[in-house]
């Protein structure tokens, strides 16, 4: 059973017995209920409620391609956060898509989508959109990368990445680190070599834009990654070798959010081939 098909049963539950609730309903409408009794009912019953609609954050939409391979948004992760183990795993076997992630997380996800969503169209209606959320793929690298959106303002082409930040962020911000390493990276692989971070106060709708002129300097490092990733993977297919485990064991914060948990640990799922 798929995902989808799994949520919309548990939204339908209930409904075969909605003729014998009724018939309940029916032989106890006269009896007095207390204010604590509706009160712990109206309750019950809305959590019912959220605890369904929160399984719609898990739905996928059709036209959205399943994650697989190797992404630009993982190479350019912070040291810390990077792991070749995850990379070289990413480009033989099949990844969670996203079924793994906590609730709050998706939560946050689905409101900054909003916000792509909001732009995107606007670019589209101006007549100013080149691409929107275009995938491509390096096969130097094999490399999907998806820029938000790549613009033609007065003749030059921009490609913008988009960015919701809360208040307290955004009145701090003189830059956006994370975005503008996207976007080198995403400015060195389709060859435009201008951009800029649009970074909105998702709690009052203000916006600025980070200007990013390409850095050949700036890019070396995450060149660096894929090609290591290349001969890790290279060492893998040829004698099992593989990258050591940045996580403790599959119950780790960081493991529990990764793509490639299941593979790694060889738990769930498994490692099913791509």
């Amino acid at each position: 059973m798929s995902l989808k098909s799994a949520i919309m049963d548990e939204l339908n539950k209930g409904k075969g017995s909605q003729n014998t609730a009724d018939k309940k309903e029916n032989k106890n409408r006269y009896k007095p209920i207390s204010n604590n009794t509706k009160a712990h009912q109206q309750s019950l019953s809305g959590l019912l409620i959220k605890s369904k609609l929160d399984r719609l954050f898990y739905l996928r939409d059709e036209k959205d391609e399943e994650r697989a391979g190797l992404h630009a948004s993982s190479i350019i992760a912070s040291d810390n956060e990077f792991c070749y183990r995850a990379q070289v795993l990413s480009l033989l076997y099949k990844q969670n898509q996203g079924e793994q992630l906590p609730i709050n997380l998706l939560r946050i996800f689905a409101a900054g989508n909003s916000i792509h969503e909001k732009w995107q169209s606007m670019f589209i209606k101006a007549g100013i959109a080149v691409d929107i959320e275009a995938r491509h793929f390096s096969e130097e690298y094999e490399l999907y990368f998806t820029p938000d959106a790549v613009i033609n303002l007065d003749g030059t082409k921009y490609v913008v990445e988009i960015k919701s930040m809360n208040t307290f962020a955004y009145q701090k911000a003189k830059s956006h680190p994370s975005g503008q390493k996207q976007l080198q990276l995403y400015m060195h692989l389709l060859g435009i070599p201008q951009g800029f971070v649009l970074a909105e106060d998702k709690n009052n709708q203000d916006w600025q834009p980070f200007m990013c002129e390409y850095d050949p300097e700036q890019v070396l490092p995450f060149l660096g990654r894929l090609n290591q990733v290349q001969e890790m993977k290279k060492a893998f297919v040829k004698s099992k070798e593989i990258p050591p485990r940045k996580c403790k064991n599959s119950e780790t914060s960081r493991a529990k959010s990764c793509n490639m948990r299941d593979a790694c640990f060889n738990i769930g799922k498994g490692r099913v081939s791509i």
